[in-house]
């Protein structure tokens, strides 16, 4: 064979070479998701879906899509008719939103009247709490708790003169205000004050109310140096973060029930309230902190 012919020879196996890893390269980038993990429109959904999406990817080797859908009753919806195939969801969202039952307090009676719930749903699968219990609180400044020596809900029947501020829906929920008044018998001489969940924390700050609500994990508690009263006498809602699955799908792919099992139990209120920071405070990218997060667990990356 001649000099000439040797190099187009060579050059024509170069293209199909070329050819075949451009084909394959467009097939891995076009093919359907094995696995479609739908959230919510904020930071703690959007985290725990990303936990859930790159525990799958490092412990399945599958490939999965994220789709961000807002509401609960979207993302429900969507799990229902297989367009997502799980999702993070909460039990006390599940009891009175999805199965229109009255909420809960006790987190594992919560737990178990979902279950029994979802007993007509085999197509469904609740997966183990990850550990969180993202509920109602109120909060005060540390430094005017701990003066007042109040520590918990039911040391406010004392403090009768306090100014307290929540927002709207609290104010008018019957697991907000309205139930949590008449539950701990408070009586403030003034009634609480509507405010926007912004403008909420800023007067607590600045001593313009002395009790708001919040979420147990939100940041903002830890940012604005505020403690979380306890519920004594256990009037709120238990809401539980749990991984919502389609059968189907964990019967085809069994490695991501093993990857998400790992994650039950790891995730507590403290834990998840520094994740919500991270993003939120910090400007950390979701998925940089999920990554961080499942690296912290030893949770690593099979090899094939």
């Amino acid at each position: 064979m001649d000099t000439e012919k040797k190099y187009v020879l060579i050059g024509a196996l170069i293209g199909v070479i070329t050819l075949i890893l451009a084909v394959g390269a467009l097939w891995m980038l076009t093919r359907p998701a094995d696995l479609v993990i739908g959230c919510k429109n904020f930071t703690e959904s959007r985290l725990l879906a990303e936990i859930m999406v790159q525990a799958a990817e490092r412990q399945a080797g599958i490939r999965v899509q994220r789709l961000e859908l807002g509401s609960t009753g979207l993302c429900w919806d969507a799990l229902a008719k297989d367009a997502i195939h799980a999702y993070p969801e909460y039990t006390g969202t599940l009891l009175t939103d999805i199965l229109k039952q009255p909420p809960v307090a006790d987190p594992f009676a919560a737990l178990v009247q979902v279950r029994a719930g979802l007993g007509n749903r085999p197509d469904l699968v609740l997966g183990r709490p990850f550990g969180l219990n993202d509920t109602y609180v109120l909060a005060m400044r540390d430094d005017e708790a701990r003066r007042l020596g109040v520590t918990c809900i039911s040391d406010l029947t004392r403090h009768p003169t306090l100014v307290a501020g929540f927002t709207s829906e609290f104010n008018q929920r019957p697991d907000g205000w309205p139930g949590l008044a008449k539950h701990y018998g408070l009586r403030l001489e003034r009634p609480p004050v509507d405010l926007s969940p912004g403008h909420m924390y800023q007067a607590v700050r600045d001593g313009q109310v002395a009790v708001i609500s919040a979420f147990s994990t939100d940041a903002r508690l830890r940012q604005f140096g505020l403690t979380a009263l306890g519920d004594d006498r256990r009037f709120f809602p238990a809401y539980e973060a749990v991984p919502i699955m389609r059968q189907d799908r964990l019967s085809r792919y069994p490695a991501v029930a093993t990857a998400w099992a790992e994650l039950a139990g790891r995730i507590n209120d403290a834990t998840m309230m520094g994740l919500n920071q991270r993003v939120d405070l910090n400007g950390e990218r979701v998925a940089t902190v999920a990554a961080s997060f499942l690296d912290s667990l030893g949770i690593q990356k099979v090899q094939p």
